[in-house]
């Protein structure tokens, strides 16, 4: 790297990182023009584009990012959008983290992480990063700590190769014992372990297949149903038609249904949560459960009038409560008395401590049963998927497994005691939610008629994209098309202006829907996004599960949905 004098004074620099600062404009930033930095900055700048490791600057309170080559390597798909970014909205699966590095090293302070493990979406998904990491403040003209140097080392694969080697010492310490109980040990757990690999494989097999044939099937739903609703629309008077496309769509919702229980057994599906209360769904469940449970075990329920609302998938919440029940049913034999229950609790900060939950107003819906219990080593266990101690055949280990994941999905927790001879308690955690349905039945009415706004459509196939637009095209709106993500980008980045994109999720092409999304986000001001898929894998969620701020509408949608969802999201 060398170093020149330009024309007023301050070093320049050659390298292509260089080359974006002097072009980026800095006038949008509390940084000001160029030429107008302080020369603090400037050297403590020509310092970082020297160096050959990943550095990068966090410059203000803001934590505007500037950063050399190295670190544009490191940063994968997220450069060069980082550059001029506040930290946070630069890296905000890891906001918390780098606000509080910001604020300890403008207090003057100094920060050094060893093997720091994050998870960071450079890519466009989530993956697991270990790092050291050294933070120290830079003094401004002043002298007084002006913004933040930072130097990252990625050690994933020293870490990896670390623990890979240790875990060859946990089997060595192992086979050093009794050799001979060893070998037959390690031959009945291979065998064991080759069954449960097998039926893992199996099942993963079969989940990708549905989940595949279920995303296919839904494209062509939502062709068949497009069309049927925009052949009701131009031929309101003829009641033959309308019959007929009445008969149609029903049958296309059957298809939609049957979808449905395809990407629920791949576990694909997003939920779809509503207002409701646990009372609501114990008047509903009480004679399904006593038909699955049988005649010679009871069933007690205490559900409270004053239960506060929860925002959960109502149906999932059913089958969770309903897996439980014959969970405690088999353990009884099926004699005996289940006692369902749902109360409002307050959740302080030591009780949510490490459970993924925040402290506040939570309603906890438990299912308690009088039977065998469970030793500590198998309660230790209970969640794990494919653990069951049903004999052969009675029994996938998958029930408990997906009861968590909803529960977990849902923004809640679970916990499970059982004391051996005495029996077993689960109990569900779900966030109160302070929305009325009431309100939003309203909401959405309101919103249902289209606006002004201008809607960039994102889809490779043609026959969903066609209708899809015409179906916007006669609520008002203006609209804009690409066959996939890369054709879109290309647009925005040529000065296109829209109020919102919409997206699918699964598309050819080298930009994904998720890196499309990642850089509306930070936009100035952010670009709306919304998602659309009959299967959404993991590209836009985690262990299938959405973050907050992403919006799917799944495949098929009628005309009503579409508008509704368009309108709620472009509402905020």
């Amino acid at each position: 790297m060398k170093f020149l004098e330009d024309s007023h004074g301050c070093a320049g620099w050659r390298g292509e990182m260089a080359e974006r600062i002097r072009a980026f404009d800095w006038s949008r930033t509390e940084l000001g023009n160029f030429d107008t930095w302080p020369r603090s900055l400037s050297s403590s700048m020509q310092l970082m584009l020297a160096s050959p490791l990943p550095m990068v600057m966090l410059w203000g309170r803001p934590g505007y990012m500037i950063y050399n080559d190295a670190y544009s390597e490191f940063a994968g798909g997220r450069h060069p959008y980082l550059l001029g970014s506040p930290v946070e909205l630069g890296w905000p699966e890891v906001a918390e983290f780098n606000r509080h590095v910001v604020d300890t090293c403008l207090a003057g302070g100094t920060l050094s992480f060893r093997n720091k493990e994050l998870v960071l979406l450079r890519s466009g998904i989530p993956e697991d990063v270990w790092m050291d990491l050294y933070y120290s403040p830079i003094a401004d003209d002043d002298g007084k700590p002006g913004g933040v140097m930072a130097m990252v080392v990625e050690t994933s694969e020293r870490v990896m190769s670390e623990r890979r080697r240790q875990a060859v010492e946990e089997s060595l310490l192992r086979f050093t014992r009794d050799l001979e109980q060893r070998v037959a040990e390690e031959v009945e757990a291979r065998l064991v372990a080759e069954e449960q690999l097998r039926q893992s494989q199996k099942l993963e097999a079969i989940g990708g297949l549905t989940g595949g044939v279920a995303h296919d099937f839904n494209n062509l739903l939502q062709v068949i149903a497009g069309n049927l609703h925009l052949l009701a629309r131009h031929e309101p008077q003829n009641a033959n038609v309308q019959r007929r496309v009445a008969a149609s769509i029903a049958a296309v919702e059957r298809g939609a249904k049957l979808s449905s229980q395809l990407l629920a057994f791949a576990r694909r599906q997003p939920l779809s949560p509503a207002i409701c209360t646990p009372r609501q769904i114990f008047d509903g469940l009480g004679e399904l459960l006593q038909r699955a449970l049988g005649e010679t075990l009871q069933v007690h329920m205490r559900a409270p009038a004053n239960l506060w609302r929860v925002f959960v998938d109502r149906n999932q919440l059913e089958n969770a409560i309903l897996n439980l029940a014959i969970n405690a049913r088999d353990a009884m034999k099926g004699e005996g008395t289940i006692d369902l229950g749902a109360e409002n609790i307050r959740l302080d900060r030591a009780f949510c401590t490490g459970k993924g939950i925040v402290a506040g107003d939570y309603v906890r819906v438990s299912v308690a049963d009088t039977g065998a219990g469970m030793p500590p080593q198998v309660l230790a266990q209970a969640f794990e998927p494919f653990f069951t101690t049903k004999p052969d055949g009675q029994g996938t280990g998958l029930g408990l497994s997906m009861v968590f994941g909803f529960v977990k999905q849902s923004g809640g927790h679970i916990e499970m005691s059982s004391v051996v001879g005495q029996g077993t308690r689960v109990q569900l955690y779900f966030p109160r939610s302070l929305r009325t349905a009431g309100n939003e039945t309203t909401t959405a009415e309101v919103q249902q008629r289209g606006g002004h706004e201008r809607i960039l459509v994102v889809e490779d196939n043609e026959a969903v994209r066609n209708s899809t637009v015409e179906l916007l095209r006669e609520e008002g709106y203006q609209v804009l098309t690409a066959a996939n993500a890369d054709v879109a980008m290309q647009m925005l980045l040529e000065g296109g202006a829209v109020d919102l994109i919409f997206t699918d999720v699964v598309m050819p092409g080298l930009i994904k829907s998720s890196d499309l999304a990642a850089w509306a986000k930070v936009q100035n001001p952010p670009v709306t996004v919304l998602f659309t898929s009959g299967h959404t894998r993991d590209i836009i969620s985690r262990n299938h599960q959405l973050s907050p701020d992403t919006h799917l509408l799944g495949k098929p949608y009628g005309p009503d949905a579409l508008t509704r969802m368009i309108r709620t999201v472009i509402n905020g």
